[in-house]
């Protein structure tokens, strides 16, 4: 259950007032001559002391919730935030003002509302937030303000759950064709070499060279034709990607734009990587690396770690992109693809990579930079480009 803190605002200034009131309505009471100024005075203090029992009842009564803790949502596009506020008592709350804290998010609306709510009834307050910026951000804490209907105990109630939000880098879409892999898995292949005889597809009439144990014999029995089973070709290989993402490597006056474009291009090939349910890896080199070896269910993990990455300048290096690359990959499982995604590298850093290939390894290089082409050799490295600016993000 949500815990709330009563805060002292308005009602702080017209408390010594009312009771100053009070007092004078209770020696009224009590001292007057007159039998009508008693009745009023009795009146207008069992009207003060009913709103104030009013105003309290409502502030342990009235509970506040978030629909989730978590929200994911991708930049540039549009989370939608939901609070719940509860009236759990038999009285009525008049006139709730509801505001929900946007943090430190750029861009919002519609975060604030009024309502009113009966006995054992709720409001749920949905309001907007745009995600400009790729980060973890907190939401909150939700306020809502009130009072007795008479309006002299106003309260404010504040929520101290936050929401928090990641916002991943955006949702760009890729496609690298396969290059080979281990057979029986969950990629479709184009190979019939590749068929997994665990994934029956469909019969088709029996042609000259298949082998026997693939004859549905059931089937032949009962039409009188040769009839074999068909089955999926598939493959399978994890996914590794190697995320330089070290200023030094960039361009000054273009270090964040280009930082920014080369994780939206990390990102488009996970979820590339995740439509095709394959066990997915990464690496993130800033100084010091990251490591996310490659495992099934590992997407959400990823796009947490790519949203809530910032350079941090204590961070040294250990060494060059490149050689940690090459380490990194002797540990890699056997028909890994490794990727590199980042700025263009030296030939000769290349060359030493091109060795990966002893190890069983498919790889291949995302460069950011598009006179790229002139310092690779052709035939000993597979190249995609990212492209600097607008969509699509990666081409062959």
């Amino acid at each position: 259950m949500t815990v709330f803190r009563k805060k002292q605002g308005p009602a702080t200034t017209r408390s010594p007032l009312l009771f100053a009131c009070s007092t004078v309505l209770l020696l009224l009471y009590l001292f007057a001559p007159w039998y009508f100024i008693r009745f009023v005075s009795l009146f207008m203090l069992i009207i003060i002391i009913s709103a104030k029992l009013w105003s309290e009842y409502l502030v342990r009564s009235i509970k506040i919730r978030r629909r989730e803790a978590d929200l994911r949502e991708f930049r540039r596009e549009w989370a939608n935030i939901e609070i719940i506020v509860e009236n759990r008592g038999l009285l009525p709350a008049l006139m709730l003002s509801i505001q929900d804290s946007p943090g430190k998010m750029p861009v919002f609306r519609e975060n604030r509302s009024l309502c009113s709510l009966g006995a054992r009834s709720r409001f749920v307050l949905r309001w907007q937030v745009y995600c400009a910026d790729r980060g973890i951000w907190l939401l909150g804490p939700a306020t809502v303000r009130g009072s007795d209907p008479l309006g002299l105990f106003p309260f404010s109630l504040t929520a101290p759950q936050t929401l928090r939000l990641f916002v991943y880098p955006c949702a760009s879409f890729a496609h690298l064709p396969l290059c080979g892999g281990v057979p029986l898995g969950t990629l479709r292949s184009p190979y019939r070499l590749h068929e997994d005889l665990t994934r029956y597809r469909s019969l088709r009439p029996y042609h000259e060279g298949d082998e026997l144990r693939r004859i549905n014999w059931k089937i032949t029995a009962r039409t009188g034709v040769m009839t074999v089973n068909d089955y999926e070709p598939t493959g399978t290989f994890p996914l590794c990607l190697f995320l330089n993402l070290m200023p030094s490597a960039y361009p000054v006056h273009k270090c964040a734009v280009f930082t920014e474009r080369v994780i939206e291009a990390a990102a488009a090939l996970c979820l590339m990587a995740a439509r095709e349910r394959q066990e997915l890896g990464i690496m993130l080199y800033d100084g010091q690396p990251s490591i996310i070896m490659p495992s099934p269910f590992t997407l959400t993990p990823i796009l947490e770690r790519l949203a809530a990455w910032r350079y941090d300048d204590k961070n040294q290096p250990t060494g060059t992109a490149a050689l940690c690359f090459l380490e990194r990959g002797r540990y890699l499982s056997y028909g890994t693809r490794y990727i590199y995604v980042g700025p263009n590298l030296r030939p000769e850093e290349y060359a030493a990579l091109n060795s990966l290939r002893r190890q069983h390894l498919s790889v291949e290089y995302c460069i950011l930079d598009e006179e790229a082409g002139a310092s690779l050799m052709p035939g000993l490295v597979r190249r995609h480009t990212i492209q600097e600016y607008g969509s699509p993000i990666i081409e062959r």
